[in-house]
């Protein structure tokens, strides 16, 4: 009675303030994408992560421990501030990536908790969930086998995407397989910075075909495409392959620079394509927050740009599920509330760039805040759900 007693005034005093301690977290494995973008000529580039130092071992009870101490906090403090887990339900996560199914036991529990109905899961190559390696075949379609698993064993809340090689010479006919297995969607690398090298040009023999065949059957597409560097490329394709059901992650990765020239260059595209809609995603860890920060200075006009696009607009977190040991359900709870809380709030403050965090950003304040969009709830509505089911066609 009396250890239960004060167990629980532990957990609330945690709940209310927090300690450095729990806030402590390893770093990303070597074999794991992550950490702050380079910069490029016109700054920091959402595109490009480097390789952090991986962890000393611990312990597999500290892990457990600290595991379930900060899924207790995480709720405990977001059960205080709201009431209850989340005022909103239903909500659709656009854009997620998965290594292996048991690492859904730490995304799930913070997502259910953020009030999100399904997550839909890229297929990706090695390159992208491990930071090196292949970026094309065979672990496109071994991950994309994962993810299909993933969706028997959560038929509601998993929605699988596979992908392709543009240069696979059995891409179309590949793709094809893939939809008749159960692909709900396809996404494609070509215009990211560290793909196109490889899976670059946009036009590449037999791509012509695949987006014809896109078009035809209104497949989703998350095509990740850094408009600043690949604008040209992208809307010779689109305007020959009007009819793609089409979303660009990352704002286009514009985001970097809101006062440039992209940002009016996605506008113009936005109103000559109706069915082109981009997702809310920044990238994860340093990304999130730097990304953060960057549209803190353009809040208006990017308040502007989701009350004119509105219908064109979905929400996601990109925070890659794997198996990293920092990556415990408490902190999958933080990025889902800080993606959200951009939207929803503002003003908000999100633990991952408190003065504690390994995150944190010289010259902010130790709290975590950040300014916010403050959306009308009926703009949200549309965001985080139903521009999505309409994007997948969703019943």
């Amino acid at each position: 009675m009396t250890s239960r007693f004060f167990l629980t005034k532990a957990l609330l005093l945690l709940a209310l303030g927090g300690l450095p301690m729990l806030a402590l977290a390893c770093r990303a494995p070597a074999g794991e994408t992550g950490g702050k973008g380079k910069k490029n000529k016109d700054g920091k580039d959402e595109d490009e992560d480097h390789k952090v130092k991986p962890p000393p071992p611990r312990p597999i009870e500290h892990e457990r421990v600290v595991r379930a101490l900060e899924g207790e906090v995480a709720g405990l403090k977001r059960a205080l501030a709201e009431g209850k887990a989340s005022a909103r339900t239903g909500l659709i996560n656009a854009h997620e990536h998965l290594y292996e199914i048991k690492h859904l036991e730490r995304y799930l529990p913070a997502a259910r908790q953020a009030g999100i109905a399904a997550t839909v899961f890229v297929a990706s190559p090695q390159f992208t969930i491990m930071g090196s390696g292949d970026k094309g075949e065979p672990m496109m379609s071994d991950n994309f086998a994962t993810i299909l698993e993933a969706k028997k064993l959560y038929p509601t809340e998993v929605i699988p995407f596979c992908t392709l090689d543009p240069h696979d010479a059995d891409k179309l006919e590949r793709l094809k397989r893939h939809v008749a297995e159960g692909c709900l969607g396809l996404k494609l690398y070509s215009g990211h910075s560290n793909f196109f090298k490889d899976h670059g040009p946009f036009d590449a023999p037999g791509m012509d075909e695949v987006y014809s065949y896109l078009e035809e059957t209104q497949l989703p597409v998350n095509w990740h495409v850094n408009l600043a560097k690949f604008m040209s490329e992208f809307q010779t394709v689109i305007e020959k392959h009007p009819k793609m059901n089409l979303m660009v992650p990352h704002y286009g990765v514009v985001f970097w620079s809101p006062k440039g020239p992209a940002l009016e260059q996605l506008k113009t595209l936005m109103r000559a394509h109706k069915n082109l809609l981009v997702d809310t995603s920044l990238g994860t860890r340093e990304i999130l927050l730097n990304g953060m920060a960057s549209m803190e200075p353009a809040l208006d006009d990017f308040r502007a740009f989701f009350l004119e696009f509105q219908d064109q607009i979905v929400w996601g977190t990109d925070s890659v599920v794997t198996g990293n040991q920092e990556k415990t359900p408490g902190w999958y709870a933080k990025v889902i509330w800080a993606t959200r809380d951009q939207l929803e709030k503002d003003v908000f403050s999100t633990e991952l760039a408190a003065g504690y965090s390994k995150y944190y950003q010289k010259g902010r304040d130790g709290e975590g805040r950040y300014q916010g969009l403050a959306l009308p709830p009926e703009v949200l509505q549309k965001v985080q759900v139903d521009n999505a089911r309409r994007w997948l066609k969703l019943k």
